[in-house]
């Protein structure tokens, strides 16, 4: 995770990269990790093995969330 980690920090640090919604996705599922991704500035955090149901919400969720937001 710390790679991860270490992106998403490059990502929200980088004026054109930070509009991306970055998604965090890892096995780790301590509270402490996902409020530290969401800090750093994720859109959102999922546990691995990923349900195809809540990748679906979520894809349709950033999809909306982009097209409002241009």
């Amino acid at each position: 995770m710390t790679k991860g980690m270490k992106l998403l920090k490059y990502i929200m640090r980088n004026n054109e990269l930070r509009r991306i919604p970055v998604i965090m996705m890892s096995a780790q599922d301590e509270v402490s990790i996902v409020v530290k991704c969401l800090r750093l500035g994720a859109a959102d955090y999922l546990v691995k093995p990923l349900r195809t149901n809540e990748l679906l919400n979520l894809w349709t969720h950033m999809w909306r969330r982009r097209r409002e937001h241009g």
